[in-house]
């Protein structure tokens, strides 16, 4: 299958041809298409395909594609997208840590669910973060929200077990 097909295909909003297309880039390794599939995520209609995509980029290795993630993060403004967006970082093997104050701001800004995926992709990055990281950490859970405050409790719990290695 030719790139334009894979990216018609993505576009498309058909699960059959989303599919086919996620199906190809796997099996042919074609990954230089991971922001087209970010870009097209909220306009795919159903959420097994969702799932597909997101899974197929939370598997990419490169380490550039954390910075295109990052952005569409940071763009993105519906909640539930933004979610998935988030799943894709805390599921990948890429280290996020030095994203630590993208995320703090999602948790601290965000509704329920995008804030519990945030909380999810730092409590992941916890053990990569450097001092100064860390020490930024404890200064931020110092001054969280009450209201919030039960998202951090993980977080809290895997830096006193990273800070003990």
């Amino acid at each position: 299958m030719e790139t334009n097909d894979i990216l018609k295909n993505i576009q498309s909003g058909e699960p059959e041809r989303i599919a086919e297309a996620v199906k190809e880039i796997k099996e042919n390794g074609n990954l230089s298409m991971a922001q087209t599939l970010l870009e097209n995520l909220n306009r795919i209609p159903d959420a097994h395909t969702v799932t597909l995509v997101v899974d197929l980029l939370a598997d990419i290795k490169e380490n550039a594609f954390r910075e295109v993630l990052i952005a569409r993060i940071q763009a993105e403004t519906k909640p539930a997208i933004k979610a998935e967006l988030l799943r894709i970082a805390w599921e990948s093997s890429l280290d996020y840590s030095g994203y630590l104050p993208v995320f703090l701001e999602i948790l601290k800004a965000d509704d329920f669910t995008v804030a519990f995926e945030a909380s999810t992709v730092i409590e992941n990055t916890v053990c990569n973060l450097t001092a100064e990281q860390h020490r930024q950490l404890h200064e931020y859970i110092e001054t969280f929200p009450e209201d919030k405050a039960f998202l951090i409790e993980n977080i809290h719990a895997e830096m006193g077990c990273c800070e003990q290695d």
